[in-house]
């Protein structure tokens, strides 16, 4: 019976996914309202590949309810020159006044990566949301060809990632599109997994917007004065809390490691 329930529960989020990427797609290239520059902003977001501003509204809703202020960072949604859209997030990075919290989404996570130094270290805290660290099959068919599996660019860049003040990658228990599953493993215990299926559902499926806020709360809380204050800038001061491993094979409610339940830096 589990097993009938796990099934049916991961078909049908396989489905949710299909009708995200089209989503996604049709809206990718509306344009985002322009933001206040007097605006408060404590955490910033990477889009990925194929989506919008417009994709990321439920995203950034749920962390304005939970007392952060997100702004979407313009990067062309489809692209097949790498080094354009680095230096596009390049030239919104570097520009910054200080240190903020970034959260990248699949492809989104490559471009900071591949950022320069100068943009690099204006992220205090870098989490991924479905990163294909080694690059992805999708793009031996269309896109960026810089960002295909195992591609010398990326390999030669793979350990950049431990030089960011702090690193989390989160990603889907299953991939659809963005194969194979093994690249959004970044590896040396850091990973930590969604249990819902689908790269594209990371960032519009109710269950998995709940995790990232948890996940943000009890690590990053926002700052007390995020509700009143119209012009503080960067990101929340607090470090990252340990939490002790729970036993095997026990569900974590927020995310969970491969194969076991996770801990969280």
């Amino acid at each position: 019976m589990k097993k009938t329930f796990a099934l049916v529960r991961e078909s049908y989020y396989f489905i949710v996914e299909i009708f995200s990427l089209i989503f996604s797609v049709a809206t990718c290239m509306i344009p985002e309202q322009e933001a206040d520059g007097n605006e408060k902003v404590d955490i910033l977001i990477v889009p990925g590949f194929l989506s919008g501003p417009i994709y990321y509204k439920k995203l950034t809703r749920v962390l304005k309810d939970a007392g952060y202020n997100a702004r979407i960072l313009k990067i062309p949604p489809f692209f097949r020159d790498t080094n354009r859209a680095v230096n596009l997030l390049d030239s919104q990075l570097r520009s910054l006044p200080t240190k903020y919290l970034v959260i990248a989404h699949n492809t989104g996570g490559l471009l900071s990566l591949l950022s320069p130094d100068t943009s690099r270290r204006k992220i205090g805290t870098l989490i991924t949301l479905g990163t294909p660290f080694q690059g992805t099959n999708l793009f031996h068919y269309f896109g960026p060809k810089d960002l295909r599996w195992k591609s010398r660019l990326l390999e030669s860049h793979f350990n950049t990632f431990l030089f960011m003040d702090r690193f989390q990658p989160l990603a889907p228990w299953k991939e659809m599109f963005f194969r194979p599953k093994e690249s959004s493993e970044f590896g040396q215990g850091r990973d930590l997994w969604f249990d819902v299926v689908g790269n594209f559902n990371l960032v519009r499926v109710e269950e998995n917007l709940r995790t990232i806020r948890d996940y943000l709360l009890k690590n990053y809380p926002p700052a007390p004065d995020s509700a009143e204050s119209p012009n503080p800038k960067g990101v929340p001061t607090s470090k990252p809390r340990k939490k002790a491993p729970g036993k095997k094979g026990k569900k974590n409610p927020t995310a969970k490691k491969k194969g076991r339940t996770s801990s969280k830096r």
